[in-house]
């Protein structure tokens, strides 16, 4: 109760309590088989009667097969419980740790998913793998480089320094930094001129977009939303 009612006194906090669960009781399901379960001082959603999507992706999760880790990666679509706000901090807290965890969960989904489809040459899913992953955690070079090196693998090797560029940007931006000299020889190797230095030019959107596109300060931008900006960017109109 502290977490949903903890400026209330103990005995209006239960109040609230039950009228919530007459109003959840209502909504729910009705059958021979309860919807919620009562379990000592416990209330838990009856398995039985409701899937929980945080529940199935956390049991995908576990089992770190190829086909297991794609439901995973597609159940994952953003932060959990995006738009609710209740002015509570004890809620807040346990929100912010649950969403940082399974953020965390999702990336490490994606980057064993992003490994068994790289390993297996399949260069199509594994870029749009790359760039789900970029879209949780757009900072991570390592993935930026692979991406650089999918891209010029299928034959895209504008993609791919555009994407270099796209890097640049964003490191220079959010972190005041230049690439890693790796990330830096990568580009060096793909540019069509001999030696060709890198640069840390940003890369700029059409004019009606604004300058650059920049997923890393937006709460509001889900992976989905910024996997279609990002194609958009490095693959053009």
């Amino acid at each position: 109760m502290a977490l949903l009612w903890g400026d209330v006194p103990a005995e209006q906090a239960r109040h609230s309590l039950r009228q919530a669960l007459v109003e959840l009781r209502r909504a729910l399901p009705n059958g021979k088989t309860p919807t919620l379960l009562a379990e000592c001082d416990s209330l838990v959603l009856n398995p039985d009667r409701v899937e929980v999507d945080v529940a199935v992706f956390e049991e995908l999760a576990n089992r770190s097969t190829r086909k297991t880790l794609e439901r995973a990666a597609a159940l994952y679509t953003g932060d959990l419980l995006v738009g609710l706000t209740l002015r509570e901090a004890p809620f807040e807290d346990w929100l912010r740790s649950e969403r940082t965890r399974l953020r965390e969960r999702a990336l490490h989904v994606l980057r064993q998913l992003l490994a068994v489809e790289v390993a297996a040459a399949d260069l199509e899913p594994a870029v749009q793998t790359a760039i789900r992953f970029l879209a949780i955690e757009p900072l991570s070079e390592p993935v930026h480089r692979t991406l650089m090196q999918l891209y010029e693998q299928l034959g895209r090797r504008s993609a791919a320094l555009r994407q270099y560029h796209f890097c640049a940007d964003l490191l220079q931006r959010e972190l005041g930094v230049a690439p890693e000299q790796e990330t830096r020889r990568l580009y060096e190797r793909f540019a069509p001129k001999a030696g060709a230095v890198a640069s840390t030019n940003a890369v700029r959107r059409p004019s009606d977009r604004g300058d650059t596109f920049d997923v890393s300060c937006d709460a509001s931008v889900t992976p989905d939303r910024a996997h279609s900006t990002h194609a958009r960017l490095i693959d053009g109109p």
